[in-house]
């Protein structure tokens, strides 16, 4: 495998752990949102 073709996959892999991130972040958001709206 040369450096060409590895390129694409790296950006892909990049891109999905980005996504995963932003939905943890998402997620942690709204469960902090509804646990401050319920107790506070």
């Amino acid at each position: 495998m040369n450096e060409q073709e590895k390129q694409p996959r790296f950006i892909a892999m990049i891109g999905v752990v980005a996504l995963i991130v932003a939905v943890v972040i998402l997620v942690f958001f709204g469960i902090g949102y509804l646990f401050g709206r319920t107790y506070l």
